[in-house]
């Protein structure tokens, strides 16, 4: 089976061709006005910054969180450590998973639980400013239901990357991509949000 971080090659953010991580006009509107400790309706049509309404459906993998934890220690005493929302790894601890059908509220079952292996830490050409980790399968039987590569959002920064602290996060994102971390899935879910961060959402199958 094909690396996934290989299969993400091309999309991945080009470190060598910048110095800078500018947040994308994308991440602007819909991520960074979620990044705020603000009380959180139930799902309903009163949208706040970053929401919207009618709510978007899609099937997803959820994932136990794999907590990266080399990554997140060596993010925490980096100069990195007060431009990233680190709340929302509380707020989004049971909310980890990756999209396998966009636009879908087709329920599907697994015959069997799947085994994933979740990759370390990685930044994309599109949403810049998020940190995603990679999930590929770890057998063949996981493969008949991963067939393309998948990214679990996990960490979102709070402002442009520049200077020191953009050859450090190139490095952390260096180091630590390599890291393995395996998960078993034992069922397939159809997530209902009103935010791309999955704050305000529920499970509806």
């Amino acid at each position: 089976m094909p690396d996934v971080l290989s299969r993400l090659a091309d999309q991945q953010y080009a470190w060598a061709d910048h110095d800078a991580l500018l947040l994308d006009d994308r991440y602007r509107t819909r991520h960074l006005p979620l990044l705020t400790d603000r009380f959180r309706a139930p799902l309903g049509p009163d949208p706040g910054p970053g929401e919207y309404w009618p709510p978007a459906r899609s099937l997803v993998v959820p994932l136990p969180d794999p907590r990266p934890e080399p990554f997140l220690s060596a993010l925490a005493a980096s100069s990195l450590a007060n431009l990233v929302w680190w709340r929302g790894l509380d707020l989004r601890a049971d909310r980890v998973h990756a999209t396998l059908v966009h636009a879908s509220d087709q329920p599907r079952t697994l015959d069997a639980p799947i085994d994933l292996i979740v990759r370390g830490p990685w930044i994309g050409q599109f949403n810049t400013g998020r940190i995603y980790l990679p999930v590929e399968p770890a057998d063949e039987a996981a493969a008949l239901v991963v067939q393309q590569p998948l990214l679990a959002g996990y960490l979102q920064l709070t402002a442009d990357v520049t200077g020191i602290a953009y050859t450090e996060l190139r490095d952390l994102i260096a180091t630590y991509q390599p890291l393995r971390l395996p998960v078993r899935v034992t069922h397939l879910r159809v997530l209902e949000t009103m935010d791309d961060l999955a704050l305000r959402s529920r499970i509806l199958h």
